[in-house]
C-alpha cells in the first residue's frame, strides 16, 4: 500500500513536470513565432507611408522633377546669355541660382523617396534634373546665340516655364503641404519664409 502510495506520487510529479517542460517549450516556440511575426511586420523604407500616401508622393515627384527640369533648361540658357552680356551682374546671378538650387533638391528627392524607400533612385532623379538640365540650356544658348535669337523665342520660354511651374506649385505641392500640417504650425510661417528668402535673393540684382 505504501510502495503504490509512493509509486503513484512519484508518477504524478513526473507528469507534471513533463508537463510543465512541454508547456515552457509551447511557450517558448509561440514567444519565436511571435518575435519572427513580429521581425516580418517591421517597417521598411516603403510602409513609411500607406499605399495612397507613396502613390501620390511618387507622383508629385515626378510631376516636380519634370516642371524642374524645364525650369532649369531656361536657367542654363539665361545663365549663358547673362554671362556674355555683364560678368558683373552673371556673378550675382549665378550666386542666387546657388542659393535657388538648395531646396530644390529635398523638394525633388524626399517625395521620390519616402514612395519607392530607394535613395539612390531619389539621388540620381534630383542630381539629373539639378545639372543636365541646366547643362543642356547653357548649350542650347550657345547653339541659339551664334544663330538666331530674339525677343519672341526669350519670351516664349520664360513664359512657359512659369506657367508649369505655377500649376505644380498652386495644384499640387501647396495642397499636399497643407495636409501633411492641417493644424497650420509650421506651413505658413515656411511659406512666408521661402518668399521673404526670395525677395532677398531678387533685390541683389537691383544693385
Amino acid at each position: 500500500m505504501t510502495f503504490k502510495y509512493f509509486f503513484g506520487h512519484y508518477h504524478n510529479h513526473h507528469n507534471l513536470h513533463k508537463n510543465t517542460e512541454t508547456d515552457s517549450e509551447l511557450n517558448g516556440e509561440k514567444k519565436v513565432d511571435l518575435e519572427t511575426n513580429q521581425d516580418k511586420n517591421l517597417p521598411t523604407p516603403t510602409t513609411v507611408v500607406n499605399t495612397d500616401d507613396s502613390q501620390k508622393l511618387k507622383s508629385l515627384g515626378i510631376q516636380i522633377a519634370v516642371a524642374l527640369a524645364i525650369h532649369n533648361f531656361p536657367e542654363g540658357l539665361s545663365t549663358f546669355t547673362t554671362a556674355i552680356a555683364n560678368t558683373k551682374i552673371s556673378v550675382i546671378y549665378a550666386i542666387a541660382l546657388s542659393l535657388h538650387k538648395i531646396p530644390e533638391g529635398p523638394i525633388i528627392s524626399l517625395p521620390i523617396y519616402y514612395a519607392t524607400g530607394s535613395r539612390w533612385k531619389a539621388f540620381i532623379i534630383a542630381a539629373t534634373v539639378g545639372i543636365t538640365s541646366q547643362m543642356l540650356g547653357a548649350l542650347q544658348g550657345y547653339i541659339v546665340f551664334v544663330t538666331v535669337w530674339n525677343e519672341a523665342v526669350s519670351g516664349f520660354l520664360f513664359a512657359f516655364v512659369t506657367g508649369s511651374l505655377l500649376y505644380v506649385i498652386l495644384h499640387r505641392m501647396i495642397p499636399l503641404a497643407r495636409s501633411y500640417d492641417p493644424q497650420d504650425k509650421y506651413y505658413t510661417y515656411c511659406v512666408c519664409s521661402g518668399l521673404f528668402f526670395f525677395a532677398i535673393v531678387a533685390s541683389f540684382f537691383d544693385l
